[in-house]
């Protein structure tokens, strides 16, 4: 596991279902709100209605533009594992990385939801007293291998302490 691994490409499919996802919950919401117009006067609600269209345009831009990101966000995610750490890659314009040494892991967790699942895909959660990080999504086989190298490495590193 000593080099730097990419996502697989399904893991775009999937985080483009979750934006679809959020789409649909904010339009119900909107349509919610919406409803408040029912009360109002007539000439109130043409101005309601324009304010509504404004909205859900807004979200359709908000939506067209996730999709563009989600390339953006697998090109750009990465990890890497050895004997002495995890580090965690994301962004280009807005780099992030997170190096979780070896030692201070407590606990992997593998997490499936359906749509993972139905990708066969599993998100891996590295458990730390300081908090938790994750890889969002990777093969369920290669998740379960990952786990079992992570947790070994922090066996033998908290052995040798």
């Amino acid at each position: 596991m000593d080099k730097v691994e990419r996502l697989p490409e399904s893991i775009k499919a999937i985080w483009r279902i979750h934006a679809i996802i959020e789409f649909v919950v904010f339009l119900v919401i909107v349509q919610a709100v919406g409803l408040i117009k029912l009360v109002l006067p007539k000439d109130a609600q043409f101005y309601f209605n324009i304010g509504e269209w404004s909205v859900i345009a807004i979200g359709i831009i908000v939506l067209l533009a996730s999709f563009f990101y989600v390339v953006y966000l697998w090109n750009f995610w990465t990890y890497y594992i050895d004997d002495r750490q995890v580090q965690l890659h994301s962004g280009y314009f807005f780099r992030k990385q997170i190096i979780i040494p070896i030692a201070r892991v407590q606990n992997v967790t593998l997490k499936q939801g359906p749509i993972l699942r139905w990708k066969n895909l599993q998100k891996v959660i590295i458990v730390t007293a300081a908090g938790k990080s994750e890889i969002d999504g990777i093969e369920s086989n290669q998740a379960d291998q990952l786990k079992e190298t992570i947790m070994k490495l922090a066996q033998e590193a908290k052995n040798d302490i």
